[in-house]
């Protein structure tokens, strides 16, 4: 089984991605904790992705795949976009994030309350070189209140019309074919035969 580590620390993110990538024959790991964070001076999900695929291979072996993931509220122009970790000014700070986004949409009206959780991956070698992005987006629409007690993040107010529930309603495994997350690494691994060009992360 092939060795790939997972840009994160984030013990959720790297469950969900071990799980997304076993089908794959893809044995993922998390970042050693001693390793530092990677700079994100990207302005797009694929740039920030990019940037964390490339620095941290120099300081693992072999392939690195980084994702850069996040909730676009349309009635917020996009926000809060690759600042969804950050959104209430405290990296990683779930509830807080939840709780500004209710604050922000308090007077929007359900039906202008929709929005999309977008996930780019990046995968790259050093050593041989090559990388390879994509990105995929999955249509919801964000609820007034929690639903759900599993999942991370916003998947309490993420309301996913596809299977009637909210992303933290869904089961691990339900969740791990519909998310944003999954559907980008089915994008991947259509593309990504291991022989990708450089040139894949030439831009954002």
């Amino acid at each position: 089984m092939q060795r790939i580590v997972v840009a994160s620390k984030n013990n959720h993110k790297i469950a969900e991605f071990q799980a997304i990538l076993s089908p794959w024959k893809l044995d993922a790991t998390g970042l050693p904790q001693d390793v530092p964070e990677s700079p994100e001076n990207g302005s797009s999900f694929e740039a920030n992705a990019i940037e964390k695929a490339v620095f941290y291979s120099s300081f693992v072996d072999g392939w690195v795949l980084a994702d850069d993931s996040g909730l676009c509220v349309d009635a917020l122009a996009g926000r809060p976009g690759i600042f969804s970790a950050r959104y209430a000014g405290v990296h990683g700070d779930d509830a807080a994030n939840r709780q500004k986004l209710l604050a922000d949409l308090r007077e929007v009206p359900d039906a202008a309350r929709t929005a999309s959780f977008a996930c780019a991956i990046a995968v790259f070698h050093r050593g041989l070189g090559q990388g390879l992005v994509v990105r995929s987006d999955v249509l919801g629409s964000i609820l007034t209140e929690e639903h759900g007690e599993g999942g991370f993040g916003y998947d309490p107010l993420f309301y996913h019309p596809e299977s009637g529930k909210t992303f933290s309603e869904l089961s691990a495994e339900q969740k791990n074919r519909l998310s944003h997350r999954a559907k980008a690494v089915e994008r991947l691994m259509a593309q990504w035969k291991g022989e990708a060009s450089y040139a894949s992360l030439s831009g954002e």
